[in-house]
């Protein structure tokens, strides 16, 4: 028997917790980066409030960590997707965020691509559902 976290016969990812659905590549690579243009696009936001945001609206599902999201939000204003600002330059306090039309590009081409696995995961999970309940 698999135990949590070793890897699948064949390689691959290791199993999922009911903790995270979305784990290693796809989650640091796609979906993260995807919710935070996403939620950058809507208005200026900071770490911290990120990390609020996509843990409300993954039903506590996904694990984020500042260890993910401080390093992803400076990634992606190295590579000209957000620029951040501080609130008070003088205190370094909140970094906020907003998107570039660089961004703006990168957003619509992740959103494009990610959309088929998103559904390929819920479908999975309400095919599970039904086995397993009914």
């Amino acid at each position: 028997m698999q135990r949590a976290g070793e890897r699948a016969v064949g390689g691959g990812e290791p199993s999922a917790t009911p903790h995270d659905v979305f784990l290693g590549e796809v989650k640091s690579r796609t979906v993260f980066p995807l919710l935070i243009l996403h939620l950058v696009r809507e208005k200026p936001q900071y770490g911290n409030s990120l990390i609020a945001q996509i843990k409300e609206l993954s039903g506590g599902v996904m694990s984020v960590s500042p260890n993910t999201v401080y390093p992803l939000l400076r990634r992606l204003e190295e590579k000209g997707y957000v620029v951040g600002e501080w609130e008070r330059p003088e205190t370094r306090s909140r970094r906020f965020y907003t998107i570039t039309p660089g961004g703006e590009e990168k957003y619509a081409e992740i959103k494009g691509n990610m959309e088929e696995h998103l559904l390929r995961v819920k479908r999975a999970i309400e095919s599970l559902h039904e086995e397993i309940y009914g």
